[in-house]
This record gives C-alpha cells, structure tokens and sequence, in this order.
C-alpha cells in the first residue's frame, strides 16, 4: 500500500485520496483503473494535494500510455512540469527524481513520433539535462536519452560516446543487468559482425536463466531472439520463443515485442503461429505511436507475404468488426503501404534514409528455415506441391485435394495458378472457389463453368460439375429440381465409359437422394457406383462410397464403415479417414464393445504413418492410458495428437488440458505450461457460460503451471499465476490464495 510517509498527519479527505490511490492501483489494467485514475486527479486538485496529484497524474500517464493516448501522456508531463516551475517545495526529493527519470523517458520517445522536429528534440534534451543539474543530480540518465535519440538517427559515433559516458556514470548499486539491455540493444543496431558477437556474448545469461518474468529478461530475450535464428543456433531461438510467449501471457506488451514474435515466425516457416500472435493488430493504428506503428505493420507484411508465397493468401484475417480483417493478400499490400509510408514520414523529419532503409531491410528478408519445430507439438505445415506445375495440373490437384477433404492444399494449389490462365482453366478455378467460399453467387458460377466445360469438349468436368449443381439447388430448398439436375448428369455419365467420373457421379445422386431420405434409390447408387470405383482402381472414390452405404443402415453400419478406413488408408487419404474412424467408435460406442475398438486402434497404429489419422490415434490411446491411471505415458502420444491436429481445424480444450496433466506427469514442467497456459487461457474465455465445469478446469490448468513454475524456481511467475487464480474468485481461489501467501513466506526467509 502506499503512504505519504512515515509520522506524517493527514485530514480524513486527504487520507481517502490516498485510499482511492491504492484501489486504482490495485485495479486490473482496464478502462476501470484509467476511470479512477481519472477521477482522483479532479479529486487531488480540487483538495490540493500535490503529492497525491503527482502520483495519480503518473499512474493515469502509464494507463494511456498503454493504450496509445500519447498526446494525453505527454499532457500529464507537462502538466506535472509546469507544477514543479511554480511550486517546487511541494515536491519530495523522491518525486523530483521520478519525474526527471520520467521527462528524460519521454524525451527519449519523442524520436517514435515524426511530427517532433529534431529541434525540437533538441531543446527537450538540454532542457532535461539543465533541469537534472539544476536538481543537483547526476545526468546518468541524460546520456541514456542521448544514445536512444543518436541510435534512432543512425549516428553510431554519437551514440557509442553517449553509451560510454551512461555506463561510466552508472550507480555502484545500479542493476547493470539493464547497463547491458541497452548494450545489446546498441550492438544488434549496428549490425556489424563484432557488434553482433558482443550482442550475443551479453545476451547469453539472460537466455540461461529459466525466469520469465524479469523485465530485462524478457526484453533481452525480444531483441535477441530473430539474431539467434539468423545465426543457426535454433535450439536456443526455440526455447527463447517459448520462454517469451510465457512471459508475455497476460501482461501489456508493446507492439514491436509483438512484432518480433510474428516475424520470427515468418521466417521460421510457422506462419499459422505468427497468425495466433496478431491479437494487437485489432485497432494497431489508433494508438498514436506512428513508430511502433511502421515496426509491427512491417513484422504483419512479412508474415502476410509468406502466406501469400505458400499459397495461402486468400486465408482471412479473422479479427471480428476491426477494419483490418481480410484475406492475407490484402493484408500484405496494406501492411506493406503503411509500413513504407510511415518510413518516408521518419525519413522527413531525421532528413537520411536510415529508417526506410532498416525497414526495407526486413521486408526483403529471406526466410531462415523452411520449418523450425517450435515446441513438441510443431509440426511442418501441409503444403501442397506446386512449384513448375502448368495451370491444368494445378487445377487437377485442387480438385483432388478437395475430394480428399485438404482445403488448404486445395486452395494452395488455386493460388499457384496464374492470374490470367486459359478459360477452361479459369472457369475451373471459379467453380472451386465458388464452393470453397459460398454465396449467393454461387449457382450462377456452376452454370458458368458447366457452358464453358461443354464448349471446350471437356464433358466429364462438366457433368460432374453439374451433380454437385444439384446438391447446391437442393440445398436452396429446391428440391424436385435439384434431385433431377443431379441425376440427368448421372445418367448421361453412365454412357460416357469413364468409370472413375461415374463412381464420382454416383456418389453425388447417393447423397441428395439419402439426404431427402429415399435410402433405397441411395443404395442402388451406392452399389452401382462401387462397381465402376472398383473397375477404374478409384479408391477414393470406392472409399467415399463405402462411407456414405455405412450411414444409409446405422444398425449394420460396422463392415461398411470398416472396409470404407481400410480403403482410406491405402489411399493415403487421412482426413477421409478420420470421418470413418469418428463412425466407427459411434458404433462400438453403440454396442458399448471399448475393447475391440482399442484393439482396432492398436493394430491402425502399427499400419500408419505419421498423419492426422495416425495423430488421432495416439489421442485415443493416450485416453485409454490416462483412464488406466498412466498419464505420463500418455504425453508423447498427446503432443502428437496435438501436433497433427493443429495442421487442420486445430487442437481442441481437451487436449491442451490433458496433455498439461500428463507433461506435468512425466516431469517435463516447460511442455506442462505451454500446454496448461493454453488450456487455462482458452478456458477462461468459457467461465460464464452455464457449463461450471470450465471453470474448474481451467483453476486447475492455471494451478498446474504455478506448481510448473516453482518445479523451474520461476517464483515470480509462479505467483503471478497464483494471483490470477485469487482475482478470478474461482474454485480454487481460496487454495490459490493460500500457497501464494506461503510462497511470499518462503520468499521472505531468503
């Protein structure tokens, strides 16, 4: 708690803004803690209380400052300033030296925003190094502001002098853990080889040390983490990664720190992981810090033009009613537009091309790796094979991909076509995407494609097309029309003698007729279907068939169902795979037979490569081993289950939950809080539901990494998870709140 000071006297209304001090304080960093902050400086000054003032106008500088009111912050500094001018008796020595420390901070930042001048940054700086003199007081911090302001500029002479004369007037007692913040930061700025040796040499304690939540650390670990990657040494910019995504859980970061962690990602060949870390984007420009602005559009182009380089820039940028949700090839150009422009305006003010240079730099930057396993649950993206193939091939890929339920190969394979290609080809495109992304247009799209197929001679493309015409009519609600456009195309297939197409056609009149229930019509499809599958050695489509007779007799559905897996596996067709592994358990659920469905999955395990079925069953078995009471020795089989399902829809709650318990299990602490950390943060989104059971998984998953924590001596994570679970009021607050308190005993001891 904060006080005025030991033996010091206050009236009751001065002692409640000091109580209204610490409740804004110990407020969560929301718009609640800025109301309050706001409230108490009217407060303060209407009572003239300066001490109160000064502290509470700081605070409510910090909480704009965190959501980019800048020119509202450097309002309250000279607000504070001008305070000091009149009055300065009415300032303690502690408070005088916060706000030197403060204005020298802020001068310092004055570079990030073009439209201060270099003069006027100028006489910011000698008017913080005259008021530190007049104070009496060292200018350590004047020399700090000097070099940050001469490295912006790209002055390294000027900045090395600076550099020298903060670290040779540092405190003895001064943390020269931040001596050497500043140092590797210098170091990584100039670039030169022996200035990146030093930036690594200092670096290397900070990378050793198993805390997370150390300040310093964690910024070391931001600026040295992408130099790392460039030097090779990958196990240690892996493990750098995750210490840094263990940090960052919860906590304010800035853009740029973001920023880094989505170009590392980039450059990694994980750009679904630099996806997951685009949270900030959400409203990015509004913050009104036009440099941390450029740095992370620029980090967001670099990733957005890696999605678009491995085919997935028709991917949406999912980021609910904010403006700069769009597909990732839209992203790109914008991101791109921003970041050089806001260069160009730096450029301006510091009159070099330093800035546009450095950002230019990075955009051109190559990736470092075409995968880099981030943790036990990385796994290489799906990427569909793509490079010197004509427009045809391509187009035939997608189509099969799409068969095979692979979207992203599908839609990869669309991306790689050429943007002006043959209209054959292009009404192809068309029709896939017409499917893929459903709208109103749709129908008129299929048409379209069907008339140009027919005009070039390719009638199996058009019939074909022409039955999955018909699902969509029905779908519409046309029923009558639908089944008939379906089946018109069946029957002119029959007489074509391609007896993979007709498998195909099959297929499609057997679906819209069991969808309206007429399964005896399904049947005779089915059959007929299976015999040209089988003819033409289509085993995708025999497969497919197979599959769907399975759901037309639930109660015989096992032989079916069975014949469908096995005929998917020697396809080589995983995803299809799973859907008839999903009915196959519903069956042996049915028929509550557990054991031969495990022996099922044993022998599957022994016939399959590493897949996302593969993936599926090691989760299976992994449960079977968990209810067996052996969760550790689940923890490899669920990190796979893990890894395999995050190529696709992604991995659900439950397994992050269970595979926190069983890492934690097998003694592996690192892997039970990245998964625990997911778990418990995925979960808290769910406490108000009316499901309660998510709040207690998701205090029990946030507990797990506290105990986590302590296991690597990280005790001020550990806490600050502790804590989290207390201001949750959850059902394991009471507990959480206990072993925090004993932990601070323990603490207090050393």
């Amino acid at each position: 708690m904060i006080t005025p000071g030991a033996g010091s006297s206050m009236d009751p209304g001065e002692f409640q803004l000091w109580v209204s001090l610490n409740e804004a304080r110990a407020a969560d960093d929301t718009g609640t803690r800025t109301a309050l902050l706001e409230d108490l400086v009217v407060r303060a000054g209407d009572e003239d209380v300066p001490r109160v003032l000064f502290l509470a106008r700081r605070d409510l500088a910090d909480a704009y400052r965190r959501r980019g009111h800048w020119d509202l912050v450097y309002r309250l500094l000279h607000e504070c300033l001008a305070d000091h001018d009149r009055r300065p008796w009415r300032f303690t020595e502690e408070d005088v030296a916060a706000l030197l420390q403060w204005y020298a901070w802020l001068v310092e930042c004055m570079v990030d925003f073009p439209d201060f001048g270099l003069d006027e940054i100028d006489r910011a700086l000698d008017d913080v190094e005259h008021r530190f003199l007049a104070a009496g007081r060292d200018p350590h911090e004047v020399h700090s502001v000097r070099r940050g302001v001469a490295a912006h500029l790209g002055d390294w002479e000027a900045a090395e002098r600076a550099f020298l004369r903060w670290t040779a007037t540092a405190a003895v007692d001064e943390d020269d853990r931040w001596l050497d913040v500043v140092g590797i930061e210098q170091a990584l700025a100039r670039g030169d080889a022996d200035s990146l040796a030093r930036a690594h040499a200092l670096a290397a304690p900070f990378l050793a040390e198993t805390a997370v939540s150390d300040e310093p650390t964690a910024l070391v670990r931001c600026l040295i983490l992408l130099p790392l990657a460039e030097a090779g040494r990958w196990d240690e910019a892996v493990l750098t990664y995750r210490r840094l995504l263990r940090g960052m859980s919860g906590e304010v970061q800035s853009l740029e720190d973001h920023g880094r962690l989505v170009e590392f990602c980039a450059l990694t060949g994980n750009e679904a992981a630099g996806v997951d870390r685009l949270s900030p984007m959400k409203g990015f420009e509004s913050r009104k810090r036009p440099l941390a602005t450029m740095e992370f559009a620029t980090s967001v182009t670099v990733l957005a033009e890696a999605l678009v380089r491995t085919g997935r820039g028709d991917t949406r940028l999912d980021l609910g009613d904010d403006p700069n949700s769009a597909p990732f090839h839209v992203v790109a150009k914008r991101m791109r537009r921003i970041a050089l422009e806001s260069a160009e305006r730096f450029d301006r003010r510091n009159g070099s091309t330093v800035v546009s240079d450095r950002v230019l730099t990075r955009l051109a930057a190559r990736p470092l790796a075409d995968f880099l396993p981030l943790g036990p649950t990385s796994r290489p993206p799906l990427r569909a094979v793509t490079a010197g193939l004509p427009d045809a091939v391509l187009l035939e890929r997608a189509r099969q991909h799409d068969l095979r339920c692979e979207q992203d190969e599908a839609r990869a394979c669309l991306a790689a076509i050429s943007t002006d290609p043959a209209e054959p080809v292009a009404a192809g495109v068309a029709e896939l995407r017409a499917r893929f992304f459903q709208d109103e247009q749709t129908e008129t799209t299929l048409r379209h494609s069907v008339e140009v197929h027919r005009r070039y001679g390719d009638h199996r493309s058009a019939l074909l097309t022409h039955c999955w015409l018909g699902l969509w009519i029905v779908y519409k609600g046309r029923i009558d029309e639908g089944i008939t456009t379906t089946a018109s195309a069946v029957t002119e297939l029959r007489t074509s003698g391609d007896d993979s197409a007709c498998a195909w056609g099959e297929h499609w009149l057997a679906h819209v007729l069991a969808g309206q229930g007429r399964n005896e019509e399904a049947h005779e499809a089915v059959t007929r279907g299976k015999r040209h599958a089988e003819t033409a050695h289509d085993l995708l489509a025999l497969g497919s068939l197979l599959d769907l007779e399975s759901g037309l007799d639930p109660t015989n559905a096992i032989e079916p169902t069975s014949a469908a897996l096995s005929t998917f596996i020697k396809a080589d067709a995983p995803e299809k795979a799973l859907e008839s592994l999903a009915r196959l358990k519903n069956s042996y659920d049915q028929l509550d037979d557990q054991a031969s469905f495990r022996s099922l999955v044993d022998h599957l395990l022994t016939t399959t490569g590493p897949n996302r079925l593969h993936g599926h069953l090691r989760y299976l078995r992994a449960c079977a081993l968990i209810a067996d009471g052996n969760p550790a020795d689940a923890a490899d089989d669920l990190n796979e289950a893990i890894g395999q399902a995050s190529l696709r829809e992604g991995a659900n709650i439950e397994l992050w939950y269970q595979s926190a318990h069983a890492n934690y299990a097998a003694g592996r602490h690192e892997d039970a809080i990245d998964a625990g950390l997911t778990a418990a943060n995925w979960l808290d989104h769910l406490r108000d539901t009316e499901n309660q059971a998510w709040s207690t998984w998701a205090d029990q998953a946030r507990y797990l990494v506290a105990q986590s924590y302590l296991h690597l001596n990280d005790h001020q994570a550990a806490l600050r998870e502790l804590r989290r679970l207390t201001n949750n009021h959850g059902p394991l607050s009471a507990t959480a709140f206990i072993a925090g308190t004993e932990l601070l005993e323990q603490l207090g001891h050393h």
